[in-house]
Parts: structure tokens; sequence; C-alpha cells
């Protein structure tokens, strides 16, 4: 008995090590990259170079992607198997807006509830180039983010615990990497990483639902960052006698997925979501090893 649980745990650590070594190169290898070009101009600031260093670094992911799901995930589909599927654009297109549609109805939720509390003073128009901002932070960062964590991380994590322990872990490593050291003591970062943990629920389950696809998840959470952005940027003016855990989760950094009220209506979309994910939840379980006889998502 133990000689088994033993090899076991023996094979999946050893599945464990492709995962890790991944970005223990690619990090390393977009920061090398990225510095040898601060030899040619010094003028580079080091934002800018660390900017430059992640943009290296998800080139060098996207680039490896395909070889590395037809070696690991054992599918020649690679992009279908992240859930990035460009066939059918009408699709494409009502996914993605389904999820950015869903997103203003929960900060609507928020807002409204704000609003009724007395904690809003007004609203403001905004700037064009605030909002065109907005529309980088979904196409850039927002964007990538999906395509690593609920796309590439997703189908790790299934491959290595199954369906059900793949969502709680994908979900935790997403919370944790959005670790913020400035955020204002461990009493604000714990109902940070919280909300994250449980946004990254929301999202994952979004892309059961939506059948493997994470143009949904992409919209939902782009949406979530590009509407707050303009809401912070001045266009939703907030009392300041509101207080910091309704908007969360200090007065360092305003974020409504680590408030209370974050929180809490996350836990409501969560309890909603489980129905649909029980008749939806195992499509992605099987993604790993059927993406390659499923064209669309």
């Amino acid at each position: 008995m133990i000689n088994i649980f033993w090899d076991r745990w023996l094979r999946q650590k050893k599945q464990w090590i492709p995962t890790f070594s991944l970005f223990a190169f690619l990090y390393p290898a977009g920061w090398i990259i990225g510095h040898f070009l601060y030899i040619f101009n010094r003028n580079i600031s080091s934002n800018n170079l660390s900017i430059i260093g992640t943009i290296i670094t998800f080139s060098l992911f996207l680039i490896l992607l395909p070889g590395w799901a037809k070696i690991r995930w054992n599918t020649n589909h690679s992009w279908s198997s992240i859930g990035l599927n460009f066939k059918n654009k009408f699709r494409v297109i009502k996914t993605f807006f389904s999820g950015f549609i869903f997103s203003f109805s929960l900060l609507f939720i928020f807002c409204l509830f704000m609003y009724l509390g007395g904690w809003i003073e007004g609203i403001n128009s905004i700037e064009f180039h605030v909002f065109l901002n907005a529309i980088f932070l979904i196409i850039t960062i927002v964007f990538a983010e999906e395509i690593v964590f609920r796309g590439w991380l997703m189908e790790e994590m299934v491959l290595l615990f199954g369906l059900r322990k793949g969502i709680i872990f994908q979900s935790a490593i997403f919370s944790l990497a959005h670790y913020r050291s400035d955020i204002g003591g461990l009493l604000a970062l714990i109902p940070f990483l919280i909300g994250l943990f449980l946004f990254g629920l929301v999202l994952t389950l979004r892309r059961n639902i939506d059948k493997g696809s994470i143009w949904g998840c992409i919209g939902l959470h782009g949406g979530f960052v590009g509407i707050w952005y303009l809401f912070d940027s001045g266009m939703v003016i907030f009392s300041i006698d509101t207080p910091y855990y309704l908007l969360g989760p200090s007065k360092y950094m305003v974020n409504p997925i680590g408030s209370i009220i974050g929180i809490t209506v996350l836990l409501i979309t969560i309890f909603f979501q489980r129905r649909l994910f029980a008749s939806t939840g195992r499509f992605l379980a099987s993604t790993v090893n059927a993406s390659s006889k499923v064209d669309t998502p």
C-alpha cells in the first residue's frame, strides 16, 4: 500500500516539473533579452525595461505554446485547447460581450449599493485618453492574463489534479500572483486575496459554462478592470466618508474585489453558477485529451 502511494506521488511530482520549469525558463529569458536591449539604449527606464521583459516573456510563451500542447497535452489544436477559437466569429463576439455585460451588472450592483448608502456624490465625464487606456488594459493585460491563467494554467491543473481540484488550485495561484506589498497591512491583504480567489473561481466557472471558451472570461475580466479603471479615474466620485472596507481593501488601494460588498456579490455569483457548472462542468475535464477532436468550444 505504501509502495503504491509512493509511486503515485512520484509520478505526480514528475508531472509538476514541466509546469514549473516553463516559466522558470521564460521569466529569466525575458529579463535577459530585455536587459540585453538596454546595452544599445541606456535611456530606457527601469519601469519600461520591466514592461519590455514581460512582453518578451509572453511572446516566448505564445511561440512555445503549440509545441507544449503537442508534447504535453497530445494535441495539435493548441489555441482551441486553451479556449481560443476564431472559426465562429459571431460566437466569439457574443461570448465576449455576454461576459462584459455580466461584469457591468456586477459593478452596477456594487455602485447601486454605494449610491443607496449615500457614498456616491456624483458622476463626471471622462477624457478620451482615459477611455483609450481602459481599452488598452483589456486588449493587453487582461487578454494575456486570461490566456495564461484560464487557458494554459487551467489545462495544467486539470491534467495534474482533475477538474474540481484544478479549479481551486488555479484560482489560488491567480490570487497569489496578484500579491501586493503596498496594500496596507495584513488586514487589507487577506480580503483582497480572498476576493481575487473568488473572482478566479467565477472566471473559471465561466469558462466551463461557455464550454471551454475563454472569450467570456476575457469579457468578464476585461469589463471589470476596464470599467473600474474609468470609475477610479474620476468618473464616479465616492464620498470621503466612505468606509474603506466597502470600497476595499484599504485607503492605499481602492478595489471592490477586496471589499465586503464585492466578496458578497462574488459568493452569490458562485452559488448561482454552480448549477450551470453541474451540467457543463465535465467539458473542460476532457479538453486536454480530447481537444484535438473538438474544434469549436
